[in-house]
């Protein structure tokens, strides 16, 4: 079970990383624009989430006859989806304390990693990018948009990670 979870993160890496690096730049370069539609990017996001998920069990059952995990995460994604969907604009109010927490929540994530793999550089990234995001939780700057625009930085940087951490685990997978 472990073993189908870490395919599972490693398969969709790239695509986090990308979802990421081009969230981040289109939030650098216009955050007002992106500020307002980030309930629906996210509510898109959720629901891409949810079809890959089903679409890898359909491909599970198929071959094995039984539905794997990815029903269950599919299904949670578009129900999720629907529920953003729905709460659009109270997400939009909140976001500065979500971003927080997604920022917190990935750089453990990290910082995990990176003890794992002995890969102390990147502990260092991932105490920088806890610190960025208790910033981001717990002191909102006087305008939104260059909170915004600070963690557009953020998930450029955490897309580039992605990728890093992609090429990595498929190094020590081909070993």
């Amino acid at each position: 079970m472990f073993e189908t979870i870490k395919q599972n993160i490693q398969k969709y890496a790239l695509l986090r990383a990308a979802v990421y690096i081009i969230s981040g730049i289109a939030i650098v370069l216009n955050p007002s624009a992106v500020f307002h539609f980030i309930g629906y990017l996210i509510t898109a996001y959720l629901v891409l989430l949810g079809l890959l998920n089903l679409f890898e069990a359909y491909r599970f059952k198929r071959k094995t006859g039984s539905w794997s995990i990815g029903l269950f995460s599919g299904l949670f994604f578009l129900i999720l989806a629907l529920i953003v969907y729905a709460f659009a604009p109270a997400i939009v109010s909140i976001l500065p304390i979500l971003l927080g927490l997604a920022v917190i929540i990935n750089s453990l994530f990290q910082l995990f990693f990176s003890m794992n793999t002995k890969a102390k550089s990147w502990s260092v990234y991932s105490i920088l990018l806890l610190i960025g995001g208790f910033v981001l939780l717990f002191n909102p700057f006087k305008s939104l948009m260059l909170l915004f625009q600070i963690f557009g930085f953020i998930l450029i940087f955490m897309g580039i990670q992605e990728i890093i951490n992609f090429i990595r685990i498929r190094k020590m997978t081909i070993r």
